[in-house]
């Protein structure tokens, strides 16, 4: 039987739906709440911690000094970054992104949390939980 003769008629999928050579196109992937919002927070954190690092090359490269070696010690970071320090804007830009898993792990805590879903709420926080130990037992 041709394309022409049959029943779901020429150019069609097996479905009946339009389709090059019979083939039906995928369906479009509608993203929950859940993956929504850790796109939304990964997407922000990596524009912030962007944004921030390339204030801190302009700056840099305004200032003629090159490029700083070291970072700012959390302490003096809003004295710096007042001063317009490089240092402090890539320092900054540093801790935001390393800050990022960590704001997408706490977001779907409470995403999973608002739907209801206990299991992910517990399984979620207990990663999160072990992310924040190894940051603390890595200071050590």
């Amino acid at each position: 039987m041709s394309a022409d003769q049959r029943p779901d008629g020429p150019g069609t999928g097996s479905r009946g739906a339009p389709g090059a050579g019979g083939v039906d196109a995928p369906a479009r992937h509608v993203m929950d709440p859940v993956e929504r919002t850790v796109r939304r927070v990964l997407i922000a954190g990596i524009a912030v911690s962007v944004a921030l690092m390339a204030i801190g090359l302009v700056l840099g490269a305004l200032d003629g000094d090159g490029l700083p070696s070291g970072v700012v010690p959390l302490a003096h970071l809003a004295s710096r970054l007042g001063d317009a320090d490089p240092a402090a804007y890539l320092s900054l830009g540093l801790i935001v992104l390393i800050a990022t898993p960590f704001v997408r792990v706490a977001a779907s805590v409470v995403v999973f949390a608002l739907e209801g879903d206990r299991r992910y709420t517990l399984i979620t926080a207990v990663v999160l939980g072990i992310m924040c130990v190894s940051v603390v037992l890595g200071k050590a």
